[in-house]
């Protein structure tokens, strides 16, 4: 009765300390959606190319993301006049709606600091119209499709755009409006003659496991204490 006792004393202190659960929210009416680290925002695009050029599939797709101005401290961009904001980073990928077929995203920016392809930094830019007008800072980035891996990514109808967050939070979206009109999609014709704006079906956000704050501070306290309780018996 000794050890059953400790041992439920141990659950009861420790069950609340549990790390929240990785979890998938459908955010497409949201107006603004804050991303931790590592937390992904994906967004699900019709691959209906037939209003667009003769080709079954475009071949590339360009992208813009934005949200309010960080205000936070910038550096240059090597070999031109442009900055980035510092302390964020995405990592960005075009993939089929089940993963089996994925192509990195390009950002030429990310490319002259030489970073990996897939990575995204954030530029200052600026808003027009809608909502919100004024400054904003930009996730921008593009992919170019071969032949050979067109017809795996868009066989199904759809695909989708999935960016990771790798670096400080961030919020994206302005007031008044919803992510999904906040993010833009081009496909772009083989020949690059051509364009067309995507129809972006849901957007979806998931958050990764994360402790709560001060749940190792907790889990010493707590541990202690039924050592104690454990010892006088």
């Amino acid at each position: 009765m000794k050890h059953s006792t400790a041992s439920l004393f141990l659950l009861a202190v420790l069950t609340p300390l549990a790390p929240a659960c990785a979890g998938t929210l459908d955010v497409t009416n949201n107006s603004q959606v804050t991303l931790g680290t590592n937390d992904e925002l994906i967004f699900y695009l019709s691959a209906d190319y037939s209003t667009c050029g003769k080709s079954a599939y475009p071949g590339a797709i360009e992208m813009l993301l934005g949200g309010m101005p960080l205000g936070g401290p910038v550096a240059s961009i090597p070999g031109t006049s442009g900055v980035y904001i510092t302390g964020i980073l995405f990592s960005g990928v075009l993939e089929s709606p089940t993963g089996s077929a994925s192509l990195p995203l390009s950002d030429p920016n990310a490319a002259r600091l030489g970073l990996p392809t897939g990575d995204m930094l954030l530029t200052p830019g600026s808003r027009s119209g809608g909502s919100y007008s004024g400054p904003i800072d930009l996730l921008s980035a593009e992919v170019a499709i071969g032949s050979q891996q067109d017809a795996a990514l868009f066989a199904s109808g759809e695909v989708a755009i999935e960016l990771q967050n790798t670096g400080a939070p961030i919020t994206f979206g302005y007031p008044g409006a919803t992510i999904s009109s906040d993010f833009t999609a081009s496909l772009i014709s083989p020949d690059g003659s051509q364009s067309t704006g995507a129809h972006i079906l849901d957007v979806q956000c998931v958050r990764q496991n994360a402790p709560e704050p001060g749940t190792t501070g907790l889990l010493i306290l707590g541990l202690t204490i039924v050592a104690r309780r454990i010892s006088k018996r």
